[in-house]
């Protein structure tokens, strides 16, 4: 590789390797410690599927359903890539526009993801809505936090499992709770950030 290329892999492996999965769990912890109904579901799931262990193991994650679930949600609601490009190698035709070779295209993930026509009660923390009877309702393309086509993110499935591990090791022994006063909006910066997330850090008992 070039120095350029090899510099663009770096790059991409400390911003797009690092930042978008802790955003996701930013707001992840968020939704949960706001949700109590489904924090409680979650740590049931943890407490069961890792009986007393303090750490989940990759092949913990089958039988972490409902964790799995409450994530995909997670990226539905706040997907840290809210707004992608794309440039037309061809002139071609898009939703009744006619687009010459080489124009850039952007859209956005977080918009598609709260159009009321793909998802009832777009704005509603439901992750339940990714059971397996309800996902297969949901339309093809409709769920893009990572992109889609040759260009979707090689890092899908890592960044994947990573999160999963670090929200299920944190329900194991912690119970989060929002600093009373704190307020928390997306921010849309590179990738949708939350500021500022005071929380308070409540040790779980031992079961």
């Amino acid at each position: 590789m070039s120095d350029r290329e090899l510099c663009d892999q770096v790059m991409t492996l400390l911003v797009a390797g690092t930042e978008p999965t802790g955003h996701a769990l930013a707001w992840a912890v968020h939704l949960v410690a706001t949700h109590p109904e489904v924090e409680a579901r979650l740590h049931a799931e943890t407490d069961r599927v890792l009986s007393g262990r303090r750490s989940p193991e990759v092949t913990d994650l089958a039988r972490l359903e409902y964790t799995g679930r409450v994530f995909t949600e997670v990226l539905r609601l706040y997907p840290p890539g809210w707004m992608f490009t794309r440039t037309t190698t061809s002139e071609t035709e898009l939703a009744g526009r006619s687009l010459p070779r080489g124009a850039d295209v952007l859209y956005s993930p977080y918009a598609l993801h709260r159009d009321p026509r793909l998802f009832p009660e777009p704005g509603t923390f439901d992750p339940d809505r990714w059971s397996p009877d309800r996902a297969r309702l949901v339309p093809r393309g409709a769920f893009i936090p990572f992109g889609a086509g040759n260009r979707k993110c090689i890092g899908e499935h890592f960044g994947t499992v990573e999160a999963l591990l670090a929200l299920s090791t944190l329900c194991a022994r912690w119970r989060l709770r929002p600093v009373p006063g704190a307020e928390v909006r997306p921010r849309p910066e590179t990738t949708l950030g939350t500021g500022p997330l005071p929380m308070l850090a409540l040790p779980r008992a031992r079961g």
